[in-house]
């Protein structure tokens, strides 16, 4: 049985994997936000449309994501 403290703990753990694999790959105009339980946000501008598909590659396989928002600007469209 989980309680409210320890689902906000694990959004807030998976909030920061995805944050830290998003900056990690040098995409500093990308927010990461949690939704809830397994499911995070995605915002912001990226240069190009390759950009915009490692975006979803590192949402989808980022362990504990179980879906995902995308709010994604193509600044080079």
């Amino acid at each position: 049985m989980t309680d409210g403290k320890n689902q906000i703990r694990s959004q807030e753990t998976l909030h920061a994997k995805v944050e830290r694999i998003v900056r990690k790959f040098g995409f500093d105009d990308i927010r990461v936000s949690s939704i809830k339980s397994g499911h995070v946000e995605l915002t912001g501008t990226v240069n190009d449309i390759n950009d915009g598909a490692l975006i979803v590659a590192i949402a989808q396989t980022t362990p504990g994501v179980q879906k995902f928002s995308l709010e994604i600007k193509i600044e080079n469209d």
